[in-house]
């Protein structure tokens, strides 16, 4: 089953835009720039990994671009190469994901983003994304991120010598250093000309041809009181939940469905698009084979759909009213002012001296069994060590992070060795 994120079926913008940024996504160009180990990467790749969301969203140390730049496009192919290295090795180790905490983590993102589920489709195709290709890019970031831990994290061993060494040749740099650090790790401002969403100005939608629907029904009954609808709402985004994570609808349909088709699966049997009632027929306009709706209330029931089978359909495209565009505009602005000043507030508390050190997993834990404080080397002289004791947490941030570069260098390199990689561009 294509697990589709779609919000309400009603709601033309959303599950249109939905359907509009998956067609974007066709308008690069396909040249080869680079073949990894026989896997390509197109010139389109480096259109799609320019965009500013896109960086956002597949954040990885690969310590390629400089700090605070932006990348150029070369940077960015190298970038790829890396992160197809990444992937091959991610799958000769059989490193995967469960499917469902996928959903969940985006899910939590969503919502500390204080977005709705309609909100967050329109920030996603302003940024020429569905949900799936952002699912699918949440999937490798996650994958990656904990290939890298196993690869370079947990090879790093940071004791206390390192530390207490590093602060005796830095000692009078080392709020600098730590400054620069955090500065660096700040995602570098966009360009003022990719600073701008693409908002699509057409929807694809698909018409005739013979479909196959099946239909989940939880009956409201005529005395339902707000607990009741409270619960029934809640079986039924659960079971919206496992058909788009891929559980079975037929199956779902046999165990919690309450109407004459139940035991069929909910299979409504083939039928033809001109035949069916026009609230129907707008509903499986903006579906694809493999979609689940999400719960639909009406006022006996609340229905869920899902489209087994489509043939015969035409596609056309239909334009997206200039109203709803500048709503779509709005919100995204609205979402960019909020960020830029969430970043704002956090960068003025972590230059504000009464604000705490972020704190660092310590040097010494595994020799110290947990103790906090720092143990003296004889490296250090006793004026020194309460020096020192001011800014250990600095310290092993600064320490712990230039052994990770340097590790994050040599695994990389030693990847590229035994890899063929054709770099045409």
């Amino acid at each position: 089953m294509n697990k589709t994120f779609l919000v309400s079926v009603f709601l033309t913008l959303i599950v249109a835009l939905h359907a509009t940024v998956c067609q974007s996504a066709s308008v690069y160009s396909d040249k080869v720039v680079a073949v990894v180990n026989k896997d390509i990467i197109l010139e389109s790749d480096i259109a799609k990994y320019k965009q500013p969301f896109m960086r956002n969203v597949l954040n990885l140390p690969l310590g390629i671009v400089p700090p605070g730049k932006w990348p150029t496009e070369r940077e960015i192919l190298d970038e790829l190469i890396v992160i197809k290295l990444l992937e091959q090795e991610a799958a000769r180790k059989g490193i995967n994901l469960d499917d469902k905490a996928v959903e969940a983590a985006i899910d939590s993102l969503r919502k500390r983003n204080k977005l709705t589920k309609d909100q967050f489709v329109m920030f996603l195709a302003a940024h020429n994304l569905s949900y799936q290709e952002y699912k699918k890019l949440m999937t490798l970031q996650f994958k990656l991120t904990k290939l890298i831990e196993s690869e370079v994290t947990r090879k790093i061993a940071l004791s206390e010598e390192d530390a207490q060494k590093y602060f005796l040749a830095h000692k009078n740099d080392i709020d600098s250093e730590y400054n620069k650090l955090m500065e660096s790790l700040r995602p570098p401002k966009m360009p003022e000309d990719q600073a701008k969403p693409n908002i699509p100005t057409h929807e694809e939608i698909y018409l005739g041809g013979k479909l196959r629907l099946r239909q989940i029904t939880l009956k409201i009954p005529p005395d339902a009181k707000p607990k009741d609808l409270q619960r029934i709402m809640g079986t039924a985004k659960r079971i919206f939940e496992e058909a788009s994570a891929g559980a079975d609808f037929g199956k779902l349909a046999k165990k919690y469905s309450e109407d004459p088709w139940a035991k069929n699966g909910g299979d409504l049997g083939l039928m033809d698009y001109r035949e069916m009632v026009p609230g129907l027929q707008k509903m499986v306009q903006r579906m694809k084979q493999g979609d689940v709706t999400p719960p639909l209330r009406t006022k006996d029931a609340v229905v869920l759909f899902y489209l087994e089978e489509a043939k015969g359909r035409q596609t056309k495209q239909i334009p997206i009213p200039e109203k709803t565009r500048k709503e779509l505009e709005k919100k995204w602005k609205q979402t960019i002012e909020q960020r830029e000043k969430a970043q704002g507030t956090q960068k003025d508390a972590e230059s504000s001296e009464s604000e705490p050190t972020p704190k660092a997993p310590s040097p010494t834990a595994a020799a110290s069994k947990g103790t906090e404080k720092a143990r003296s080397l004889g490296i250090l002289s006793p004026e020194e060590e309460k020096e020192y004791e001011k800014v250990r947490n600095k310290v092993a941030l600064i320490v712990r992070h230039d052994k990770m570069v340097n590790r994050m260098k040599e695994w990389i390199d030693e990847l590229k060795k035994s890899s063929i990689i054709d770099v045409k561009m």
